[in-house]
């Protein structure tokens, strides 16, 4: 594969993420046929996804001899890589001091210094750079839509679940072709998430009613109109608080009974409505994450140590009084030593301690970024990693481990980090 743009071929881009939703596919199909649940397999999929992508860019020679040479120009995403890079580093040392699991304790570094291998791969690469400024070919668009349609067909029959970051790109792809009215990309763009609704949790559902609503907002608003963007953000706000728990209540009578989202559309709704019973069934995965968000902070607070460190690379908290029998299932080593912690600012603190909060403050500053870069900027391919990257921030906070552990997310970042190519309207 040639790295400049040829008419018959994909962009990398394109071709990884096509290349890693086969994969990650096809391994979860291998491992429902060997019998373990879903929660049970995600550390071996991650694990064969990050296998998988090394694979690819080692074949097609994209590794880089100055693999730890460190950019300073001065933008947030070459901030929020160098600060997580080097407190990864210390956290090693942290996990070594307080004995950590080795299996976590490895593959935690594993993950951050392999993202930096990828963001340095396409930060530093201009040809790669320039590929996703030029639109695709209607036969490239083919060489794409058609597999992943294709794919989501076989998920579907078969029962599985595409993976999360495919839906959510197609969804982002759909919106961009929507703005350059491609009704008909965008149309099969959507299929995928539609394919997976039933089995959708509630933050790709957000995902997709933050598509719907960039939709809405893009090209109605520019620096001028800034305080009018503002107003209808408080206006939907309130709209919320008052209506929301209705319009759940309506949206969660068209849903089987055996549909995920409907679970988690019902958990909502009776927060929302203050029947809140934190020992029902209903509300299991909502309480599971404020059992962990607890056990962290107890954990944080235990000494000074804990406290300006964290647990480091590989640091578990025992489960044994955890009732969501998926987060046992999905721990390596069983309740003893659980390694996730589904909320992302808490799964940064108990990993780094108070330093996590400064990368958590980082990547709010970068959401609140890319969200006015949306609203104002031209729409262009490039402007679409951008909603990405929004999009997926977004879709890790209530399942931080999916932030750090898409490769994707580290690709996509070093893209945006390319800021001369922000042009607002």
């Amino acid at each position: 594969m040639k790295l400049y743009f040829r008419k018959t071929s994909l962009p990398v881009l394109f071709e990884f993420i096509l290349f890693i939703s086969l994969v990650e596919t096809g391994f979860f199909y291998f491992f429902k046929l060997l019998g373990l649940q879903q929660f049970q397999m995600i550390p071996y999929l991650r694990l064969m996804s990050l296998l998988f992508t090394f694979l690819f860019f080692f074949k097609n020679k994209f590794y880089l001899k100055n693999f730890f040479k460190i950019s300073l120009k001065a933008n947030s995403e070459n901030l929020l890589v160098l600060v997580w890079v080097s407190f990864t580093i210390l956290g090693f040392f942290v996990g070594i001091v307080h004995r950590n699991s080795i299996l976590y304790l490895f593959t935690d570094m594993i993950y951050i210094l392999f993202g930096y291998f990828l963001y340095r791969i396409f930060y530093s690469n201009q040809k790669l750079l320039d590929e996703i400024t030029v639109e695709l070919t209607l036969r490239q668009e083919n060489y794409f839509v058609i597999p992943i349609l294709f794919l989501s067909v076989i998920a579907f029959v078969l029962n599985i679940d595409l993976p999360s970051f495919t839906v959510v790109f197609t969804l982002v792809y759909a919106l961009y072709h929507y703005n350059r009215k491609n009704y008909g990309l965008m149309f099969l763009y959507s299929l995928p998430f539609f394919f997976q609704i039933l089995k959708s949790n509630r933050a790709l559902l957000l995902v997709f009613i933050l598509v719907l609503f960039f939709a809405f907002v893009q090209k109605r608003f520019s620096k001028k109109k800034i305080n009018d963007f503002l107003l209808i953000i408080v206006l939907f706000l309130l709209l919320c608080f008052f209506f929301l728990d209705d319009v759940l209540k309506i949206a969660i009578s068209y849903f089987p009974e055996n549909s995920t989202l409907k679970d988690r559309l019902v958990q909502v709704y009776l927060v929302l409505k203050g029947n809140v019973d934190w020992n029902s069934p209903a509300l299991l995965s909502l309480s599971q994450r404020i059992d962990e968000a607890k056990a962290v902070i107890a954990y944080w607070c235990l000494n000074p140590f804990n406290f300006l460190f964290g647990g480091g690379m590989g640091a578990t908290i025992e489960g044994f009084s955890f009732k969501d029998i998926g987060v046992a299932d999905s721990a390596l080593l069983g309740k003893t030593a659980i390694h996730n912690i589904h909320l992302l600012p808490f799964a940064l603190i108990f990993r780094y301690g108070v330093i996590g909060i400064g990368l958590f403050l980082i990547l709010i500053y970068n959401l609140f970024k890319y969200l006015f870069t949306i609203i104002l900027s031209e729409q262009s391919l490039f402007k679409t990693l951008i909603v990405f990257q929004f999009c997926w921030m977004l879709y890790s906070f209530p399942a931080a481990s999916y932030l750090w552990t898409c490769p994707l997310f580290w690709i996509t970042l070093a893209y945006v980090s390319n800021e001369k190519r922000i042009n607002f309207s």
